[in-house]
């Protein structure tokens, strides 16, 4: 009985949600947090997006309908995000990776893919700056979508952005007709990365000169202290040891 009613509630889109915490809101965007999660991924190369939606959803919906290790079916989670790596030209094929974010209880050990059209992603923590958008999606409405959002984001200064590639997030059933949501996510480094590619990095740089000086310019008395200090192990010990400058 548990499982119909989670097929009911799965067509009609209540399923668990990848969860995120709004960081901030700008005028047309926000910017989210997404915590360290595994997810089923698949990937495919073409020209165009959704042409390839169907077959590689129907792999990563085999897969959670039991096509795994050890055959078992876990539960449909949403949004369904494929990350786009576009390629160097209008008519060069783009990479695409589809992912089903693996439920919670199933995190610590997801079941094992049955073959290597499949892998389980360790997707680190993201922060993201994203808005939604409505309707039925198409290739054109991506780019657009795309091309909107990158220029709200540069126009407020957004920093340390990446508009190279990026994230389509669905969150609807094909079926579901009325709003229905979908998404662009840019990513965008974290605070703290900056800080550790930037400030703290410096201060570890700075710091290493004085680190060797210690280890280098002892001073004359210390230094016959340690000889003397070995000498005594030598003496207690009955070990040769060599004290070098």
């Amino acid at each position: 009985m548990s499982g119909i009613l989670k097929g009911i509630k799965a067509a009609f889109g209540d399923v668990e949600m990848a969860p995120y915490t709004v960081v901030a809101e700008r005028d047309t965007y926000e910017e989210r947090l997404y915590p360290a999660r595994r997810w089923a991924c698949t990937q495919a190369k073409g020209i165009e997006q959704t042409t390839l939606v169907s077959p590689m959803f129907r792999t990563l919906f085999n897969y959670i309908s039991g096509k795994n290790i050890p055959n078992i079916r876990i539960d449909m989670t949403s949004p369904v995000t494929t990350y786009v790596e576009p390629g160097p030209g209008p008519t060069c094929e783009s990479t695409f990776t589809m992912a089903f974010l693996i439920p919670e209880e199933h995190q610590d050990d997801p079941p094992a893919p049955p073959d290597s059209s499949i892998f389980i992603e360790e997707r680190p923590e993201l922060r993201v700056l994203t808005r939604r958008y409505g309707g039925y999606t198409t290739d054109e409405i991506i780019i657009k979508e795309a091309k909107s959002l990158a220029e709200a984001i540069k126009k407020n200064g957004e920093e340390e952005v990446n508009f190279e590639q990026y994230y389509t997030a669905g969150y609807d059933p094909p079926f579901k007709l009325f709003g229905r949501r979908n998404e662009i996510w840019f990513v965008k480094k974290a605070e703290k990365e900056e800080a550790l590619n930037g400030d703290v990095a410096k201060e570890q740089v700075d710091e290493k000169p004085e680190v060797a000086q210690e280890n280098r310019d002892v001073p004359k008395e210390e230094s016959g202290k340690q000889v003397a200090n070995g000498e005594e192990a030598k003496q207690e010990n009955g070990e040769v040891v060599h004290v070098t400058d």
